[in-house]
């Protein structure tokens, strides 16, 4: 496993949905949607509007849509190491609870990486796709 976060490859996240929770209440939390940019299996990028700092702590909730079925992770905490302020939102590096990453045979690091593995195998076949196209 490649421990440098920026030398493992990012996918593009076409079915990939997340979810932010901005409040935790008693009975019940809100979450609000943010649009999934990159993924790996040490973090991702998110865009949305609304704002936080560098090392705050967000809770995601990950769903990667397939035909055969979904992928999902309930809940995972990521930090927030990276902001760049664009026009009407922002864009965050997140990096991902290290105890997970750490751990790679826990269920949660298992759906992660299955995740990374789908949008992976996506990748390769669009690009496949365009080459032919090109050709």
């Amino acid at each position: 496993m490649i421990k440098e976060l920026r030398a493992r490859k990012r996918m593009p996240t076409a079915n990939l949905k997340s979810s932010i929770r901005i409040s935790k209440g008693f009975l019940n939390d809100i979450w609000e949607d943010a649009r999934a940019k990159d993924f790996s299996f040490f973090g991702m990028c998110i865009k949305t509007n609304r704002e936080f700092k560098v090392d705050d702590t967000l809770t995601l909730s990950l769903n990667l849509e397939m035909d055969m079925g979904n992928i999902e992770v309930e809940q995972i905490s990521a930090r927030v190491v990276r902001i760049t302020k664009l026009v009407g939102f922002y864009e965050y590096g997140l990096e991902f609870d290290k105890k997970i990453t750490k751990n790679p045979t826990g269920a949660v690091a298992m759906n992660i990486l299955r995740i990374e593995n789908f949008l992976d195998k996506q990748a390769a076949l669009f690009a496949k796709m365009a080459e032919q196209k090109s050709a």
